[in-house]
């Protein structure tokens, strides 16, 4: 009998080391806060070299209306491209509203809202949403694998188009 409860025992024990180990919200979510923070200085100071510590050396950043940016330097040469072309955002904030986990995998939805001074001197609003894939590192960092965003501004022109389709649909 005794060997029963031992063996009943040790099978729970096993079963229980093999559930893979639930990640640490709070440090996963302040990580996600400093990653924010270090976009939102690079964005307003040029200052790219923190923020690309946050991303994988394989990272892919998807940008809306263009291709995909693969891997940490390519994604340092956009961020500069876009610093060089005298786009100056003037406030940022990312705010979370979700981030789940599992395992060594985590992902973060979030919204934005921005302001920007662009080359001309014109100034310009955006808000939008993101999404940014997270993945643990082997020494427990987590690092940005994906991140994709885009406007919930309507493309120039769309909504003279949407008049448009309207008024063919009340003929």
């Amino acid at each position: 009998m005794r060997f029963t409860y031992v063996a009943a025992f040790a099978a729970a024990l096993f079963l229980c080391s093999c559930a893979p180990q639930q990640p640490d919200m709070t440090a996963l979510k302040k990580t996600v806060d400093d990653y924010n923070a270090a976009s939102r200085d690079a964005m307003m100071n040029g200052n790219t070299d923190k923020v690309l510590t946050y991303y994988e050396d394989d990272a892919m950043e998807m940008a809306p209306n263009m291709a995909m940016i693969k891997g940490r330097a390519a994604i340092k040469a956009f961020q500069d491209q876009m610093s060089k072309a005298g786009v100056k955002a003037t406030s940022v904030s990312f705010n979370t509203t979700d981030l789940q986990a599992g395992g060594s995998v985590a992902f973060e939805v979030g919204t934005y809202d921005m302001s920007m001074t662009m080359p001309n001197g014109t100034e310009m609003k955006d808000n939008g949403k993101y999404v940014a894939l997270w993945h643990q590192q082997a020494d427990g960092s987590w690092k940005v694998h994906a991140e994709t965003w885009n406007s919930d501004m309507p493309v120039p022109g769309m909504d003279q188009m949407m008049k448009k389709d309207e008024m063919k649909k009340k003929k």
